[in-house]
């Protein structure tokens, strides 16, 4: 019989995700944001005319589902232009080469 492996670790380690202010406010004034987002939007860090969030893999899953439920669109299935800061957060996470 071979033996069990030790559960693998959930963390991929940190990442840094560079977000608008205009995404930084959005996500700070979103419904339910819950606690440990909270932390993370509170220790962002200015860079340039943005800020740098450090996420871990499961902060960053979290931030992404947050994002998500946040996006909505029209009829015509374009998202809306009050939402658009909240989609851009999900496509910057799906497409980081960290996450």
């Amino acid at each position: 019989m071979g033996k069990i492996s030790p559960p693998a670790r959930q963390s991929k380690g940190a990442m840094q995700l560079t977000v608008s202010r205009a995404q930084l406010e959005a996500v700070r004034g979103a419904k339910h944001l819950p606690d440990v987002l909270q932390r993370v939007l509170g220790a962002a860090r200015p860079l340039g005319d943005g800020y740098v969030l450090t996420l871990t893999y499961e902060e960053a899953t979290a931030l992404n589902e947050l994002c998500a439920w946040n996006v909505h669109t029209d009829a015509g299935g374009a998202v809306t232009p009050a939402s658009r800061p909240f989609d851009e957060v999900v496509k910057a996470i799906l497409t980081h080469p960290e996450y």
